[in-house]
C-alpha cells in the first residue's frame, strides 16, 4: 500500500513538473495564399510559470531562399492560466521575405529562457522552436512572366542629359533610366531593353544597383539604374521605342504594367566638313635620328608611376593590415557600451518617466541582469530590504501579470525614485574608502 502511494505521489509530481515547464508557440501571419516576396509574419510566444527572470534570447534564423528579419518592435506581455497555473508570456515577431516560389522550412533553433519556477528561485531552460513551414507561390497571372516583381510600389523615371529638340548627326546623348521598387532588392530587377532604330547606335554602360535599409535593418527600397549612350549616325527622324515593366501589386493583388512612353526627335545634318590643302614646305634634308637608350625612352614613365605604384601598394598594405582590426575594436567597444549597466539603467529611467510598465519590466530585468549578476529580482527585493522599493516593483509586475487592465495608466517616477536612491546608495557603499582608527589601543 505504501509503495502505491508512493508511486502515485512521483506520478503526480512528474505531471506537474511537465505542466509547469516553458512552453513555445509559433504560427506564421498569413498561414496560406502566400506570395513570393509578400512580407510573413512568423509570431513566437514563450511562455514560463510565475513569472521572467530575464529577458528570452530569440535565436536568428536563417531560411534559404528567404531573407528573415530580426524582431524589431516592442515585445508583447501577456499571462493566462494553464492547469491553474499562472504562465506569463513575451511575444516576439519576425519578417519573412521568400525569393522563389516553393516550400520554406525553418531549421531547428532554440530559446534560452530564465525564468522563477519556485520563486524566489529561478532557473534556466533551452527550449526549441516548434516546426514550422510555409508555401509560396507566383500568382496565376504572372507565371508567364520571365521574371516575378512583388512590391507594393514601383516608379520608373528616365533622365537625359542633353537636350534632344536640336541634335545632330555625330552628337551623342546619355539617356538613364531608374527604378525604384519598395522593400525589394534591387538586384532582383530585371535589365531593361534599350533599343534604337537603324541610324543610332547604343552603347550601355554597367547597370548601379542600391539597397537602402531603416536604422532596424528593414529593406526600405531597392534602386537599378541603367544608363546609355545614343550615337547619332545619320540626320533623319527616329523614334525610341516605348520601355515597360511588369510587376506584382502586393497591396490590390493585380499585375501592373509601368512604361515610359516612345521618343520622337528629328536629328539635323552635321557640319559640313571642309578639307584644306596645307601650303607646301620646303624638303630639308634631315639628319638620321639618333638611337635612344632604354632608360631614356622610358625614363618618363619610371619616375612618374614607379613612385605612385609603391604608395598604393603601400596604403594598400596598410589598409588591409589595420583597417579591419580598427572596425572589429571599434564595433566591439560600441556593444559593450549599448550592454553596459549605465546604458540599462538609462533605458530603464526613460521607460520609467513614459509610463511604459511593460518596457519598465524588460528594462528592469536587464538592468538587475548588470547590477546584480546572478540575482533573481526576489533576491534583489531582499537584498535591499526597501519597503518602498518592494512595493513600488510589486504594482508594476501586479498589472502585468495579474491584472487584465490599467498598465497604460501606471506612473513609473516614485519607481525609477526608489531605484535611483537605491543605486546611489550601492555607489557610496562601493566606493567609500576605509579609514584606520585615530587612536588605536
Amino acid at each position: 500500500m505504501k509503495m502505491l502511494l508512493f508511486l502515485t505521489f512521483a506520478a503526480a509530481s512528474a505531471l506537474t513538473s511537465i505542466a509547469q515547464a516553458p512552453i513555445v508557440r509559433a504560427r506564421v501571419e498569413p498561414a496560406k495564399d502566400i506570395i513570393v516576396g509578400q512580407p510573413v509574419k512568423l509570431v513566437v510566444t514563450v511562455l514560463v510559470p510565475n513569472y521572467f527572470a530575464g529577458s528570452p534570447d530569440f535565436p536568428e534564423l536563417e531560411i534559404e531562399n528567404a531573407i528573415v528579419v530580426l524582431p524589431q518592435d516592442r515585445p508583447q506581455n501577456s499571462n493566462e492560466q494553464i492547469g491553474g497555473t499562472t504562465y506569463a508570456g513575451i511575444t516576439e515577431s519576425y519578417t519573412i521575405y521568400s525569393q522563389q516560389p516553393g516550400d520554406f522550412h525553418i531549421r531547428p533553433a532554440e530559446i534560452a529562457v530564465k525564468y522563477a519556477d519556485a520563486p524566489p528561485n529561478s532557473t534556466a531552460a533551452h527550449v526549441p522552436l516548434p516546426s514550422i513551414a510555409f508555401h509560396a507561390d507566383v500568382p496565376a497571372a504572372a507565371r508567364g512572366l520571365d521574371y516575378f516583381l512583388p512590391t507594393t510600389r514601383l516608379t520608373m523615371t528616365q533622365k537625359w542629359l542633353a537636350s534632344l529638340t536640336r541634335v545632330r548627326a555625330g552628337d551623342s546623348v546619355t539617356r538613364t533610366i531608374t527604378v525604384t521598387a519598395s522593400r525589394m532588392q534591387a538586384m532582383l530587377v530585371p535589365p531593361l531593353p534599350m533599343s534604337a532604330p537603324d541610324g543610332i547606335r547604343v552603347y550601355q554602360s554597367d547597370a548601379a544597383v542600391e539597397d537602402r535599409k531603416s536604422d532596424r535593418g528593414e529593406f526600405l527600397f531597392g534602386r537599378r539604374m541603367q544608363s546609355a549612350q545614343y550615337l547619332i549616325q545619320k540626320a533623319g527622324d527616329y523614334t525610341l521605342p516605348a520601355v515597360e515593366l511588369k510587376w506584382w501589386n502586393l497591396a490590390t493583388n493585380r499585375l501592373i504594367t509601368t512604361t515610359l512612353p516612345a521618343v520622337h526627335f528629328t536629328a539635323l545634318p552635321g557640319p559640313a566638313a571642309v578639307t584644306e590643302l596645307p601650303p607646301a614646305q620646303e624638303i630639308v634634308a634631315a639628319s638620321p635620328p639618333k638611337p635612344l637608350t632604354p632608360w631614356k625612352k622610358y625614363r618618363y614613365w619610371a619616375e612618374v608611376f614607379l613612385p605612385i605604384g609603391l604608395a598604393i601598394v603601400l596604403l594598400g598594405w596598410m589598409a588591409h593590415r589595420f583597417v579591419p582590426c580598427l572596425y572589429r575594436r571599434l564595433v566591439a567597444l560600441s556593444k559593450v557600451r549599448k550592454q553596459s549597466e549605465r546604458a540599462y539603467f538609462s533605458n530603464l529611467r526613460r521607460s520609467c518617466q513614459a509610463g511604459d510598465a511593460r518596457e519598465t519590466y524588460r528594462w528592469l530585468l536587464k538592468w538587475l541582469a548588470r547590477f546584480h549578476p546572478g540575482v533573481s529580482l526576489q533576491g534583489f527585493l531582499v537584498l535591499a530590504n526597501d519597503q518602498a522599493l518592494t512595493a513600488e516593483i510589486d504594482r508594476v509586475t501586479g498589472l502585468l501579470f495579474r491584472e487584465k487592465a490599467g498598465a497604460d495608466e501606471w506612473n513609473g517616477k516614485p519607481l525609477w525614485k526608489e531605484l535611483k536612491n537605491y543605486r546611489v546608495s550601492c555607489k557610496k557603499i562601493s566606493y567609500s574608502p576605509v579609514l584606520a582608527p585615530l587612536n588605536p589601543k
